[in-house]
């Protein structure tokens, strides 16, 4: 009775584990605005993201104002997929994104002239989903960076 009770109890964890931590991945979707004074430092006036996240697609249109009047661009990525591109002067640009427990990882390699860039961004939403932080940690030819962004909900 024992060799067939244990493994129906261990499937049974094994399920509840993984249901679980199904549930448990955060949604980023909504419109999110950039609480300036909240945030490190930048010449941007405004800053905002309009997130649409659906299965392992998370599509991300970011929209400043600065100095210059307002600008937008979108952005689609599929976690789990690793992605290259190339911008106008020629940097070459490979990045992925990872689910780390709750968090959203992106990690972006920048090969330009001058060297090589690792960006590392990490996503974390609030218990109350109201408050997405981003901490985005850079190494590279001009040395290190970290700066902190605190985006709010838009309702």
């Amino acid at each position: 009775m024992k060799r067939v009770l244990l493994p129906i109890v261990c499937l049974a964890c094994a399920l509840g584990v993984f249901a679980v931590s199904a549930q448990a991945l955060p949604d980023f979707s909504g419109l999110w605005k950039q609480n300036m004074e909240k945030s490190s430092k930048t010449s941007l006036q405004s800053y905002a993201n309009r997130i649409e996240q659906k299965d392992d697609t998370l599509k991300v249109v970011t929209i400043s104002g600065g100095s210059r009047g307002e600008n937008s661009y979108e952005r689609t990525y599929v976690i789990g997929k690793e992605t290259t591109s190339t911008d106008r002067e020629g940097d070459q640009f490979t990045s992925i994104v990872k689910w780390e427990g709750r968090a959203l990882i992106f990690l972006t390699t920048e090969q330009e002239k001058t060297g090589t860039i690792e960006t590392r961004e990490t996503w974390t939403l609030s218990s109350d989903g109201a408050t997405l932080t981003k901490v985005r940690s850079s190494h590279g030819p001009r040395g290190d960076q970290e700066q902190h962004y605190v985006l709010e909900k838009s309702k």
